[in-house]
């Protein structure tokens, strides 16, 4: 699941469950140096399963509403849910990412009429 398919107390409840994971995925010297080296999301999702296994398959626990000691997962379960982690920008933005989504093509203080004549 995607971070803003939570909503309220649960929502408190994942991002809580998840800072734990986080925190030992970011504070891990090869991954600061994927991320700041990597173009985008996926070379960094390469670099933490690589470097912090454990604590991706305990995000993914947690994102599947599953407990960690019990979450199992296969090689192909692991890539859809790998690349579902790195296409959420809420997510992402907890590990320093910032959205590659372009802002709103429309703005409410935009003129949208036609100069008169």
């Amino acid at each position: 699941m995607k971070l803003s398919e939570f909503k309220d107390e649960k929502a408190i409840e994942v991002v809580a469950a998840l800072l734990g994971p986080i925190s030992k995925i970011s504070a891990n010297p090869s991954n600061q140096k994927a991320r700041s080296e990597g173009k985008n999301a996926v070379a960094f999702a390469q670099a933490i399963l690589k470097n912090n296994a454990a604590d991706v398959k305990d995000m993914l626990a947690i994102l599947n509403g599953e407990d960690p000691k019990n979450y199992h997962c296969t090689a192909g379960t692991l890539i859809k849910d790998v690349f579902t982690m790195a296409s959420d920008p809420d997510l992402m933005a907890l590990f320093g990412f910032q959205s590659k989504i372009p802002p709103s093509s429309g703005s409410a203080l935009e003129n949208t009429k036609g100069q008169s004549k």
